[in-house]
Order: structure tokens, then C-alpha cells, then sequence
């Protein structure tokens, strides 16, 4: 893994479901690859809109992370009201969600009744 390979204590890991759900076959081997060294999960649903709307396998992500041991930050990651030019850079041609409390008010609460399940949140 490149990450040891460098030798750093304060190089890590950050894995994002949204491009984990497009690029991968599944979740659960970039996040037993990264193990110890992933520190922080950008949680994004498959369209990028609010956490469990769309296609990505939530329990599963949150049933492997607790397997693997993972005590990092949870982040929620959505593109709401972007500038035109980042919203063509990033392929965004829709609203992926009404707002972005939308995204925080269903998405959030739903994420953390997940990680509280698997116990990684009290």
C-alpha cells in the first residue's frame, strides 16, 4: 500500500462512497484495504443527493466498517447550489436534493441511526 510504502504518521485515508459506488464492485474491499489508515469517510449517496435515497448499500457500509474498526470521522459530502462551472465540472446537471438542510435533516439522522446499530456512534 502506497501509504506505507511513504512512512509517514500523519499521511492517511479518505474513501468516498459516492465514487466507491461508481469506480468499485462493492464496498467492503477499499474499506478493508484501508484499514487503519483511513481516518475519515465522506458519506455520499449515488446521485450525490440525501443518504439513503438511492442505490448505495448503507448497512453494508456500516456493517464493514465496524468489521475493520474504523473510529474516524463520518462526513456527509452532497453538492448543493454549486456554481455553474463546478456543477459541469463535477457532471451535476440536476438538483440532487430540494436543499441542503433537506440533505442534513433526512440524510444525517438516517446515517447515524446506522452507525449507532453498528456501534460505532453512541
Amino acid at each position: 500500500m502506497l501509504i506505507e510504502r511513504i512512512g509517514e504518521p500523519n499521511l492517511v485515508g479518505n474513501l468516498n462512497t459516492y465514487h466507491m459506488n461508481i469506480e468499485e464492485k462493492g464496498f467492503r474491499d477499499g474499506f478493508r484495504i484501508a484499514g487503519k489508515h483511513c481516518t475519515y469517510v465522506h458519506l455520499s449517496e449515488s446521485d450525490r443527493g440525501v443518504p439513503g435515497t438511492g442505490n448505495v448499500d448503507w448497512e453494508d457500509i456500516f456493517k464493514t466498517l465496524k468489521q475493520i474498526g474504523f473510529d474516524g470521522d463520518l462526513v456527509i459530502e452532497s453538492f448543493i447550489a454549486l456554481p455553474p462551472e463546478i456543477a459541469s465540472a463535477l457532471c451535476v446537471w440536476r438538483p440532487v436534493a430540494k436543499s441542503a438542510d433537506a440533505v442534513l435533516r433526512q440524510g444525517s439522522p438516517y446515517l447515524k441511526s446506522l452507525a449507532r446499530l453498528h456501534a460505532l456512534i453512541d
